[in-house]
């Protein structure tokens, strides 16, 4: 059986899903430390999708187990015995090249579960009691050894008038006592499969809980809440109310460490359709509260009107009481995916004045689609009046914005859109497609801005250029455009390289924007012009120059209204490498004294291979001085940097590292077998899938030394992969040296070899070490590097299955070979052969006395036999977990040609079935 792992700790809202269980991922809580989880009901869209997806049914993890339909909700109320033809594990037998024998005999009481394993010098003993449908409700295994026994463990099951587990208890040996392990609880109101709503985990010396989770039903969301803990030094309770989920959360403090403090209070809201209304927080002090802080809405809904919803927030405030903060009023598809014509909608946003119990308007807007199929959207700030406006926007058939549009006048409009792809990452590109009343295209233009420039401080050239396509080419664009004519529009003069002489910005039916540029031969000059002061002025000026010297001279300057310089910057960047950084001095009115530094070099070749340059001021010589070097490359699956210093005029190695990854590689085999494993369980409950396919992804971690002017490595290590046909392969690798000579390296190389039924057939571990290292040499009287180690081991494992695909045999081998021995051999240093015989017996198998007036359709396991009961079609197909169709039927039962884990469908009828 599976169970829940108790290590984790969280509150989290679980869906029961109805006909499928799924999982999501977890939402970070407000509180740090606690996340939540919520899975909706199955007839909500997105748990639908998922289910369309993967159609999931748990998997019983054991032979015999009868597989339910997701969908009953009741069972017959009686059971029958009867017997069936089962074959078990009889006996297991190991014996070694040195004569060591261990052996195991199984007997089996007549259901078929263990009685006793008899290992020769002891036994286990397995006592069952059966309750309803005849599965045990109480297992106790106990060791017996001559005169002496004990009793190892013990598990205790209650069950419902329909044989379902409702709760489960476990004591292992502590202190030649039974002590209580762990306990579990189980509901089937929600979901027909079952709802674990309860797991502690005892430290069996103290009875202390190490581990909790509980799950309580919430009507609002239809889902569960979920509160788990790790921790013995913490404790959660939850408790539900009508609208309303609330989390305490307990801590033990110093010194009274065996005493629970309450430390916070976490409630959540929610309306009765399920939707989250606010949150509240208190924290505690010594048992007082020490702060509150939180919100809660209340929607009303249909109100002012038919269509639309008012939403109130209340906060806490200073004092820790409510008060009420904002009001919305939306209509009911406002936050509705924006899908071109789907309906106008609008929203208003009040605020609260305390003072008179009033509502003021902060702001409002509306969206509508236009004719040609783009939203025009209204905006009123009354807080940020600069905010408010109209805008276009078009969007695609799914609701994901494409770009903002210019209309004109004669219902002509252009769409903008902004290029966002890998490639374009060290350019700026904005395509403008020019389009009809009717949506036709007639013209495309584009402007593009080169943003890999070096330093904005010496880029003596305009800064983007627009082009336009002709006759399937993009050619430079020159003179007047018009990018709409509207309240907001865009308008630009271009000379005849592209480049702006003239960029307008009209916003609500004023130029909010005009930026003038003049170009020289030797740099270019532009002046911007914003609404100042309620109107257009003068708001920058930048300047760029290059001297035939090579220097470079940047000036930036900010005006206000009156035309008053209020900030200045200058920069004047040397050939040399020299910068000098000139501040504006009110005082003055002009330029202070400088700040000297140097300019750093970045470069990049056609490798790829980034190069910084880090360079100072000599402050005596007033000379450049270059003092470190990083090279980086990132690039697919390899990444590497390395760092250098100057020394003597050349550059030395300080370090560096490289990494290699790539994409993951999936390998499906079945688990491998273990025919002494307890064959009783017949309740299977999980709240992940089952997941069997050997997953990696490659991480290979380089650090490299420096010596005699090159890169070697100093540490190498991580794990290759690779798949070739049948056989996965695993290798570790572990690499360490230095500069004194000394060298080790260790690998490890698994391979595992499946067969065309998925089953593991051999399984093999060969470890490689080599070690070099300095050593003194007699014949030259000097140290020298000799290999002082090279041993390869070797461990191979074989798997033998019978015609049943029932494992029969392993066999485990051990080879040494030392490499510095005079003759180096492969030398068998051990085997070790275990032999499992199985035997066809009768058991007791438990089926159910179905009535059709009052059972639903299910689907009956005994060994590779499947039928179908309580439905009124019998036709079934039994399908492999790849898809493909292994056995039909129309009589309403089947045989699995080989045991393993198979899709059994029957009309709307689906499980996974396990045979064996």
């Amino acid at each position: 059986m599976k169970h829940i792992s108790p290590i984790l700790a969280s509150i989290a809202l679980l869906a029961s899903l109805g006909a499928v269980a799924q999982t999501t991922p977890r939402i970070p809580m407000p509180v740090p430390g606690i996340n939540v989880q919520q899975l909706y009901m199955a007839h909500q869209k997105k748990a639908n999708d998922m289910a369309k997806k993967s159609d999931r049914i748990y998997i019983p993890t054991t032979p015999g187990v009868r597989v339910m339909s997701q969908a009953e909700t009741a069972r017959a109320e009686a059971k029958t015995k009867e017997t069936v033809k089962k074959t078990l594990i009889t006996k297991m037998e190991m014996t070694s090249d040195n004569g060591r024998r261990e052996y195991c005999n199984v007997t089996y009481n007549e259901y078929g579960h263990f009685k006793t394993l008899d290992y020769g010098t002891y036994k286990m003993q397995y006592d069952y009691k059966y309750g309803y449908g005849n599965h045990w409700t109480k297992k106790t295994v106990t060791m017996v050894n001559g005169n002496y026994s004990i009793v190892e463990s013990k598990e205790e099951r209650t069950l419902d008038n329909q044989g379902r587990v409702t709760s489960i208890k476990r004591y292992e040996q502590a202190d030649e006592k039974l002590a209580l392990a762990s306990e579990e609880a189980y509901e089937y109101t929600h979901n027909t499969d079952g709802m674990l709503v309860k797991q502690m985990v005892y430290n069996i010396y103290d009875g202390s809980v190490n581990s909790g989770l509980i799950r309580q039903w919430f009507a609002p969301t239809k889902s569960y809440v979920e509160a788990e803990w790790h921790n013995y030094s913490e404790k959660l309770e939850l408790s539900i109310g009508a609208d309303y989920y609330e989390v305490k959360c307990y801590e033990v403090t110093y010194p009274d460490y065996d005493k629970y403090v309450l430390t916070r209070t976490e409630r959540h809201y929610y309306t009765a359709d399920g939707k989250e209304c606010g949150s509240e927080l208190t924290r505690y002090n010594n048992g007082k509260v020490e702060s509150k802080e939180g919100s809660k809405t209340e929607y009303q809904y249909n109100t002012p009107e038919k269509g639309y919803t008012t939403t109130i927030t209340n906060r806490i405030d200073e004092n820790g009481m409510w008060t009420k903060a904002k009001k919305t009023i939306a209509t009911d598809n406002y936050n509705d995916p924006l899908i071109p014509f789907s309906g106008s909608r609008s929203e208003k946003e009040y605020l609260y004045n305390s003072y008179d119990d009033s509502w003021a308007l902060l702001r409002s807007c509306t969206k509508e689609w236009t004719e040609q199929g783009y939203l025009k959207q209204v905006e009123v700030d009354n807080e940020y009046e600069d905010e408010s406006g109209t805008y276009y926007y078009m969007y695609d058939d799914k609701g994901k914005k494409i770009g903002c549009v210019y209309p004109f006048g004669n219902g002509d409009y252009v769409v903008e859109v902004e290029e966002d792809t890998e490639e374009s990452k060290d350019l700026y590109t904005c395509f403008y497609t020019f389009y009809d009343k009717k949506g036709n295209i007639t013209r495309q233009i584009k402007y593009v801005e080169n943003q890999s420039h070096k330093d904005e401080y010496t880029n003596t050239e305009a800064k983007g250029t627009f082009y336009e396509l002709k006759n399937g080419t993009w050619q430079i664009l020159s003179g007047k455009i018009s990018i709409g004519d509207g309240d907001n529009h865009l308008e630009a003069t271009l000379n005849e390289k592209g480049w702006f002489t003239e960029s307008i910005e009209y916003e609500n039916g004023t130029i909010n924007n005009r930026s003038v540029y003049d170009y020289s031969p030797s740099g270019y000059t532009e002046t911007s012009y914003r609404i100042l002061g309620g109107q257009l002025n003068k708001s920058s000026l930048t300047s760029v120059s290059k001297d035939a010297k090579g220097t470079y001279t940047y000036v930036h300057y900010i005006y206000d209204a009156m035309g008053n310089i209020t900030w200045a910057r200058k920069y004047v960047t040397y050939a040399n490498g020299i910068k000098e950084i000139y501040y504006w001095d009110d005082d003055r009115r002009d330029f202070g004294n400088a700040y000297a530094s140097a300019t750093d070099l970045v470069s990049t070749d056609d490798n790829g291979v980034k190069t910084t340059i880090y360079r100072k001021l000599d402050p005596d010589t007033n000379t450049v001085v270059e003092t470190e070097k990083r090279e980086e490359y990132s690039k697919d699956n390899l990444h590497w940097y390395a760092s250098y210093r100057k020394e003597d005029g050349k550059w030395v190695g300080e370090y560096k590292q490289e990494s290699i990854t790539s994409d993951k590689i999936s390998f499906k085999v079945n688990p491998l077998q273990q025919p002494l494993k307890v064959n009783d369980e017949y309740f299977s409950y999980t709240d992940l899938d089952n997941v069997y396919p050997l997953e990696t992804e490659v991480n290979i971690l380089i650090q490299y030394y420096w010596n005699n002017g090159e890169w070697k490595i100093r540490e190498k290590s991580g794990i290759e992969y690779s798949v070739d046909g049948d056989k996965y392969t695993a290798k570790q690798i572990d690499i360490r040296s230095d500069e004194n000579g000394y060298y080790s390296e260790r690998t490890i190389v698994s391979e595992t070899t499946r067969d065309a039924n998925y089953n593991i057939v051999e399984s093999n571990t060969i470890q490689t070490e080599i070690t070099k290292e300095p050593q003194y040499d007699e014949a030259t009287e000097g140290m020298v590097v000799k290999t002082s180690k090279h041993n390869v081991h070797e461990a191979p494992t074989y798997y033998t299955y019978d015609s049943e695909q029932r494992l029969t045999k392993e066999v485990f081998e051990n080879y040494n070979t030392d490499y510095l021995a005079n003759n180096p051999q492969r030398h068998f240093t051990g085997r070790e052969t275990t032999v499992y015989y199985y035997a066809e017996m009768d058991v007791i198998n438990a089926i159910d006395n179905v009535n059709a007036n009052n059972a639903q359709p299910v689907f009956a396991v005994s060994g590779r036999n499947i039928c179908l009961v309580n439905a009124s079609s019998t036709a079934m197909s039994l399908y492999t977990i790849d898809g493909q169709i292994v056995a039909t039927s129309n009589d309403g039962q089947l045989t699995a040609p080989n045991n393993g884990m198979y899709i059994v469908k029957a009309g709307n009828l689906k499980a996974k079935v396990v045979v064996k």
